[in-house]
């Protein structure tokens, strides 16, 4: 798809740094001023967790490298689980086929309670995890359009819980907001001991930008500071077109997920702008209640109201929807039917981006102003 280089406001993507990271020093260094020899030196059972990133090679570079530093420390790699969190899409791990490597399920791994936890609800997370004596989580941290912040504790929970647990935490929340869904994450995993994060940023073109190593919440203190550097992106005025993508497996495996992403479009969109979004969506809508949420048809402030009476995530991502299609033409392209499409989701089925493009500028002039997020997912937008 070509836009008019008269017509583009911009290309919205993470900042490139100015230096290069060298990962392979940094990370020897992080590890080695840690105290992780302390507490590997008696642990008889690890398990690395690995969550899901778009630069799989540094993923499995890192979890290369962290297997080495236990070694080195006396570690057995006989005792070192790879543990796989649910949404991970394959990485290469040839290097590292003598160690166990499992990927959870959310319906057939066994699970354990987080017992130190003291919330509202029992987290229920696979027994791997919860029965090492030392546990590693390494992911990338990124912004959310609508928690926040993502990464390192969302590995743990909900990544490595049950179908169950998973359910008591997005659904029927009384009193509680988007937000504190994420503080919850933290809270569980600071309740395990012995429990370190090993994250990092990217920067343009998927390359990294920063580092860390530690306890799981100073881990992310340490990086939300960088994702705010590296993905805030500033303009001057907001377009009369959006073209975006979620950014690829998961992000655009199903459309609930998919419209998280959907803030940092309507952020830069004029009031009666057009966006178009694409997202493959093989693995269709989406599980869960966001199907029956949208189906519905009710106008956003029904919706609203039922939101405000308790929290349901599913139902928080359709008012989302409702709302944008209301205010604004939406176009997908996607494999999801068409007759779906419209009639459930309220957004217009288009076969490529190319088409969707014409119909847009069709509706709004050839003139139309267009800003294009590649990566929605990895950028925070705003306008000056």
């Amino acid at each position: 798809m070509r836009v008019a280089e008269e017509n583009l406001l911009g290309v919205l993507s993470p900042k490139a740094m100015d230096t290069s990271l060298d990962i392979g020093k940094e990370t020897k260094r992080i590890l080695d001023s840690s105290n992780l020899q302390d507490v590997a030196r008696n642990a008889q059972r690890v398990c690395i967790a690995l969550g899901n990133s778009v630069n799989r090679a540094l993923l499995s570079e890192l979890a290369k490298q962290l297997v080495e530093q236990l070694v080195t420390i006396g570690i057995s790699s006989s005792s070192i689980t790879l543990l796989c969190a649910s949404d991970l899409a394959d990485i290469p791990l040839n290097e590292l086929n003598s160690l166990q490597i499992i990927r959870h399920d959310p319906q057939q791994s066994s699970t354990s309670p987080v017992d130190q936890f003291h919330g509202e609800f029992q987290p229920m997370v696979n027994s791997l995890f919860i029965d090492a004596d030392l546990r590693v989580t390494i992911a990338e941290a990124k912004p959310h359009q609508l928690l926040g912040f993502s990464g390192l504790s969302d590995v743990i929970f909900p990544g490595l819980a049950s179908n169950e647990s998973t359910r008591a935490h997005l659904s029927n929340r009384k009193q509680k907001t988007a937000t504190d869904l994420f503080s919850e994450r933290v809270e569980i995993a600071n309740s395990l001991q012995n429990t370190f994060a090993l994250g990092f940023v990217l920067g343009m073109n998927h390359s990294p930008a920063r580092i860390s190593f530690g306890a799981v919440s100073t881990c992310i203190s340490e990086l939300r500071q960088a994702v705010q550097e590296i993905s805030t992106t500033t303009l001057r005025k907001a377009s009369d077109i959006v073209i975006m993508s979620p950014g690829g497996n998961p992000m655009d495996n199903l459309l609930s997920t998919a419209v998280e992403t959907l803030p940092a479009g309507l952020t830069v969109l004029k009031r009666e702008g057009i966006m178009i979004v694409a997202a493959e969506c093989g693995g269709g809508h989406g599980g869960g209640e966001f199907f029956e949420w949208c189906a519905e048809r009710k106008e956003p402030r029904y919706l609203e109201s039922r939101l405000r009476h308790a929290l349901n995530y599913d139902g928080l991502k359709a008012t989302l929807l409702r709302r944008a299609t209301e205010a604004h033409r939406i176009y997908l392209v996607s494999t999801i039917p068409d007759h779906h499409v419209e009639k459930v989701f309220g957004m217009r089925p288009a076969r490529t981006l190319n088409s969707a493009m014409h119909l847009a500028e069709h509706a709004l002039g050839s003139d139309s102003s267009a800003i294009v997020i590649p990566d929605a997912s990895r950028v925070i937008p705003k306008l000056e």
